[in-house]
């Protein structure tokens, strides 16, 4: 067997091996949408592919015509390797806590493009020109949305760009989302809504106000008219709703691999696009959300039908809070850091390790729930029971914790900085908290690039890790060290934690826990152990 549109039909091979395969003429549904495109997304990784795509794949079996346009932004290698080969179709394998799988081809994507290809962008910029394309959406993780330093200020390289040609592609993504722009106001200014589905606190706001500073930095240098940055600031003009994805999707598993070979599949290895794996399918849990506000300023799929909630910004708001600043992301996070310094191959290892399953325990029910909102959605409570008690411990979904520890320097500010200055804001005692700084210091020693036998690890991709690293890098293990020296300015760094640690009690109590975290080898683990137990 192999995936591609010749064996998706419905009494093709796939079918007969009782893999769900699209309830619509998918080459005539592609060839449709060359001509008449309605949808474009930016960053076709595994997330969309399962879940985005799915959304769209849904819609058209409905004849909701909402095919979309995949653009990869970065490496074109991403679309040689895990889109064409496939007929930009994808095989959804769901991963269930009981160990079954459901399988599904997914055809929501109907065209891909990388703008990193002259032709690409040429074509690409005729597309965002469209007035029929209504709807750009985006999964580029947080850092794709950065236009600044770690102090705030908008980096040389952008403001570079405020100078030059604003209807070029650029190395900065959202520079390269506002030329798109700049094309489609010059060639009419048909309203769109850029709807980001990335994982991270008030995404929409965060996207619109990087592509406004651009717009307005392109208007001060003269190079682009006013109206254009009014256009952009007008949300019935350019709408930027903010959402709340949850799905938890790893990287593409060997273990799956073999299975579909196993099953008969010939094409469906996994290759590399740098340290990146790709394939043609993505395996994922089978819990999903996704929640948006309800901001649109042109006309969009019925997403309320295929499983998406809309609704107003201040549920959107409760929701985002309760997953991303309590009860989900935070022990993600935790578990990444100590599960890469410990040499946990995945999550759900983790998760049957006492003491790991006690840190995330303590840091979810004492220490983050309390300061969760009720999203009126889900209970808080029986939100975070699913994921400590199904989600997480799902063995059969292989997710490692080097991938969650991606760009953590970006995640810190909301996961962990939200819920400290919720604390703060009610008044608690901060030295009650035990789980909190252990996970600061623990991510000050993994900036160390030593793990806990005191061996050097490959660090996962983060815009910070370099500066950080700096600072801590001389440290040795078992000899006597000014900590404060080499954490100040780490820990007072309110654009990473939320606040400066320094002004609660929480700093010193930090660089306490880090002390004995470099103690010597084997420190890591005895001190998670003394500290939860």
């Amino acid at each position: 067997m192999k995936l591609n549109l010749k064996s998706i039909s419905a009494d093709g091979e796939l079918a007969k091996a009782g893999i769900k395969v699209p309830e619509f003429d998918v080459s005539a549904v592609q060839e449709r949408a060359r001509k008449e495109p309605r949808w474009i997304h930016l960053g076709p990784g595994n997330i969309f592919r399962i879940f985005l795509a799915r959304i769209a794949d849904d819609a058209l079996a409905a004849g909701d015509y909402w095919p979309i346009t995949g653009v990869v932004p970065m490496d074109p290698k991403e679309q040689d390797l895990q889109l064409t080969p496939f007929d930009n179709l994808t095989l959804g394998v769901i991963l269930n806590p009981d160990g079954s799988r459901d399988e599904r081809v997914i055809a929501g994507m109907a065209e891909s493009l990388s703008w990193q290809r002259e032709a690409d962008w040429e074509r690409l910029t005729k597309l965002m020109a469209d007035p029929s394309v209504t709807l750009m959406t985006f999964t580029v993780t947080e850092k794709g949305y950065s236009i600044q330093d770690s102090h705030g200020n908008v980096t040389d390289a952008v403001k570079d760009a405020f100078n030059g040609d604003p209807y070029a592609r650029n190395a900065n993504t959202m520079v390269s989302v506002a030329a798109l722009l700049a094309h489609r106001y010059r060639e009419g200014a048909a309203p769109i809504t850029l709807l980001s589905t990335d994982n991270f606190s008030h995404n929409g706001d965060k996207l619109r106000d990087s592509i406004l500073t651009v717009a307005t930095g392109w208007v001060e240098a003269g190079k682009m008219e006013q109206g254009f940055a009014d256009w952009v600031s007008d949300s019935s003009k350019v709408a930027f709703p903010i959402s709340v994805i949850d799905k938890i999707t790893p990287r593409p598993s060997e273990e799956v691999s073999e299975a579909l070979a196993t099953a008969g599949f010939e094409d469906m290895g996994i290759d590399h696009v740098g340290r990146t794996p790709v394939a043609g399918f993505v395996n994922s849990e089978p819990t999903e959300y996704l929640i948006v506000e309800d901001n649109f300023a042109a006309d969009r799929p019925k997403l309320e039908n295929y499983g998406v909630i809309i609704t107003d910004r201040e549920t959107c708001d409760a929701f985002e809070s309760m997953k991303v600043s309590s009860c989900l992301n935070p022990l993600h996070t935790a578990l990444a850091i100590s599960g890469v310094l410990l040499h946990f191959p995945t999550i759900d290892s983790e998760m049957r390790d006492a003491d790991l399953s006690a840190l995330v325990h303590r840091l979810g029910w004492k220490e983050t729930l309390p300061v969760a909102t009720n999203p009126g959605i889900v209970k808080p409570e029986d939100f975070l029971g699913e994921v400590l008690e199904q989600r997480f411990p799902n063995r059969y979904l292989p997710d490692s914790p080097a991938r969650i520890a991606m760009d953590t320097s970006q995640k810190l500010p909301i996961r962990y900085g939200v819920p400290v200055k919720e604390h703060i804001k009610r008044g608690t005692d901060l030295d009650s908290l035990v789980a909190i700084p252990l996970v600061f210091a623990l991510w000050a020693r993994y900036l160390m690039q030593v793990d806990d036998e005191g061996k050097e690890f490959e660090p996962s991709s983060d815009p910070l890790y370099d500066e950080l690293h700096e600072y801590v890098k001389d440290i040795k293990l078992g000899e006597d060290t000014d900590v404060h020296a080499h954490l100040q300015p780490i820990f007072s760094n309110a654009a990473i934690f939320g606040v400066d640690l320094y002004t609660t009690p929480l700093g010193a109590k930090a660089e306490a826990l880090f002390s004995r975290l470099i103690a010597g080898p084997g420190a890591i683990r005895t001190t998670i152990h003394e500290e939860i137990n």
